[in-house]
């Protein structure tokens, strides 16, 4: 038997013939509902992710026409001052579609399990950058009414890198099992689940 097909015996992802993907998924959630726990975290993230695309693109949210308007109102916020928001509204546009591209990125990458780990670490760099720029708006006392979603993001990026999501039910994962990953060592850095 070659390594292959003892990845295709062994793999959790590759289920008997003629099992339904509902008793699949039962029977892996038995087996490891921690590692299907963490999975569904993933998900989740991931259909943040997709929302906020859908703000994104839905023309009477004006994401595009107002970007540089809102990044206007975090330069008192800021830590360090108003100078990077007024460097990223000096080139709106750009920063416009990063973050568009940024948030397509990451809403893909989660749902799918589609390079995992290298999405934790985005995300955790959007998440601290997004804490920055709106700190003080975040952390005002008195006035202040929560930590704001971005701690806990970053709670969220660091158990999914340490947990090993992407462990079954992920693109990831089906690359490693078929055995159709190439260049392992970056192939395992920026998608490989601990197995």
């Amino acid at each position: 038997m070659n390594r292959r097909d003892e990845n295709k015996s062994e793999s959790p992802s590759v289920g008997p013939s003629g099992r339904t993907w509902y008793g699949h998924l039962r029977d892996l959630w038995q087996s490891d509902p921690k590692g299907m726990s963490i999975d569904l975290l993933r998900v989740g993230v991931g259909l943040v992710w997709v929302l906020n695309m859908i703000f994104i693109v839905d023309p009477a949210n004006q994401f595009f026409p107002t970007f540089r308007e809102t990044v206007l109102s975090f330069a008192p916020t800021s830590l360090g001052g108003p100078s990077v928001a007024n460097f990223v509204a000096a080139h709106a546009t750009a920063f416009a579609w990063m973050t568009a591209l940024l948030t397509a990125y990451l809403a893909i990458a989660f749902v799918l399990g589609v390079t995992t780990r290298l999405a934790c670490i985005v995300g955790g760099l959007a998440s601290v950058i997004f804490l920055a720029t709106q700190f003080l708006s975040t952390f005002q006392i008195p006035g202040g009414t929560d930590v704001g979603p971005h701690p806990l993001y970053l709670l969220i990026y660091l158990i999914l890198f340490t947990g090993g999501a992407g462990k079954y039910v992920a693109v990831d994962h089906w690359i490693w099992a078929t055995g159709r990953a190439r260049f392992s060592r970056l192939s395992r850095w920026l998608a490989a689940p601990r197995q």
